[in-house]
């Protein structure tokens, strides 16, 4: 029987070189490899996604890297060895030698869902990246590569935008980003986080440190209250969105308290804010640990799926 599939109003980017990324080693045995994929065919079990719908990234060029990342710092990486060691995993092992190529094609997912939100002003989730502490010639915090500031770089190279907003709800603060762009008056941050890495006075940022265990009423006033008009009056040609599961209250490593409902209402206000302003929305997986954490993306993929804005 042919299977009935409602019309999307989303975009989906995922590539099986997702899967071979991030070992569940060392410092990451919180996080589950499968969770990429668990996302997508949970979309297709549940009739939300075609297969052949979902957009394939082919793995960024070292000439978009170098956009960002420096000579030096793209010819270390090529070593698994010293991957290993930025990425403080356990012993060296040869599945390792499958990681930079990991952040290459999640690279590529977010230059492609770019092009394909600013061709088509449509919501684009990249089934990964997010990866917002890595800095142009160094590793930090499980990021090897840029992935926003490398699709950021290559589209303004591109003369396709000028003005970019970031907006980061991470458990962890996007220091790369913010140390990237502190001199840059045409990119805004915007941060709600519990663990901030670094302080930038600049006027196209907005930092906001939360509580440990604050629950989803504070979270949600804080956002609805911070991300306003007044941040959207910045009026930028596409907007990232760093949508990291891990202020979950199940998720394995965070101290945040936000039901699955929170986290979803969390999703849903930026999605609404954003695509009202009929702007072109990037959405990235971002940081998120433990069996639980794909729960939290599947839901807002889904909505975003069935409801146009």
């Amino acid at each position: 029987m042919m299977k009935f599939f409602n019309r999307q109003y989303a975009t989906i980017v995922f590539s099986s070189d997702y899967i071979y990324g991030l070992p569940s080693a060392g410092e990451h045995q919180t996080f589950d490899m499968m969770k990429y994929k668990k996302i997508r065919d949970g979309l297709i079990e549940k009739n939300l996604l075609h297969r052949r719908a979902v957009l394939r990234p082919e793995l960024c060029s070292y000439d978009d890297l170098r956009l960002v990342h420096t000579d030096k710092y793209l010819k270390s990486i090529q070593d698994p060895q010293v991957v290993s060691r930025m990425l403080r995993l356990d012993l060296y092992n040869l599945f390792y030698n499958s990681i930079l190529e990991y952040f290459r094609a999640v690279t590529g997912g977010t230059l492609l869902a770019t092009a394909y939100a600013l061709k088509w002003n449509t919501p684009v989730f990249n089934l990964g990246g997010g990866y917002h502490h890595a800095h142009p010639d160094r590793a930090e915090g499980f990021c090897l590569i840029n992935d926003t500031a490398v699709a950021i770089e290559k589209f303004r190279k591109l003369k396709r935008i000028k003005k970019i907003m970031i907006i980061d709800l991470d458990y962890h603060q996007g220091n790369g980003n913010l140390l990237f762009y502190k001199d840059d008056q045409n990119v805004y941050t915007f941060s709600i986080h519990a663990d901030e890495w670094i302080a930038i006075d600049r006027p196209q940022n907005k930092d906001i440190l939360m509580p440990s265990e604050c629950d989803d009423q504070l979270y949600l006033q804080t956002l609805e209250r911070e991300l306003n008009d007044s941040c959207l009056s910045f009026q930028p040609d596409i907007v990232y969105f760093i949508a990291g599961s891990d202020p979950y209250i199940k998720d394995a490593l965070g101290d945040m308290n936000l039901t699955r409902q929170g986290m979803f209402k969390r999703n849903q206000f930026v999605y609404r804010k954003i695509r009202q302003k009929k702007l072109p929305l990037v959405i990235l997986a971002g940081g998120g640990y433990g069996i639980d954490s794909w729960e939290v993306y599947y839901d807002f993929i889904a909505y975003a799926i069935k409801n146009k804005y």
